[in-house]
């Protein structure tokens, strides 16, 4: 497109779209006045303290002799609860008898699996491994 046939094209599209944009005006809302927030305005608490009135330093905390207390009390804890019994397990020879019973098991269950075993009209066949 040339400039002067997109100059004409886009001084009435300019136009259009001020136009427009005059045309639409948004309501002023105000939910603290609408009806449902109104009797809620006017019951705020007014209770909560003030800032000003705040301490600058908290005033409520703990001796040191009190942390020093509550240190020894949660490492006592600690200690009562770290210690563990061990079970011994299986030895080696019944882990070795468990892990042959269920691999015969798992033989037992592709063989009956058409996918990755024989099949009965084809018993020539065998399955990609």
């Amino acid at each position: 497109m040339q400039p002067k046939n997109f100059r004409i094209l886009l001084a009435p599209l300019l136009g259009l779209t001020l136009a427009a944009c005059q045309t639409v005006s948004m309501p002023k809302i105000d939910l603290m006045k609408s009806s449902e927030f109104s009797e809620e305005a006017k019951n705020i608490e007014t209770s909560y303290p003030r800032v000003k009135d705040a301490p600058l330093a908290p005033d409520d905390i703990r001796s040191a002799e009190q942390w020093d207390q509550d240190a020894i009390a949660l490492q006592r804890l600690r200690d009562e609860n770290g210690q563990y019994s061990l079970v011994s397990g299986p030895d080696p020879e019944q882990s070795k008898a468990d892990f042959d019973a269920l691999k015969a098991k798992v033989q037992a269950y592709k063989k009956d699996d058409p996918a990755t075993g024989p099949i009965q009209g084809f018993p020539a066949y065998k399955p990609r491994q």
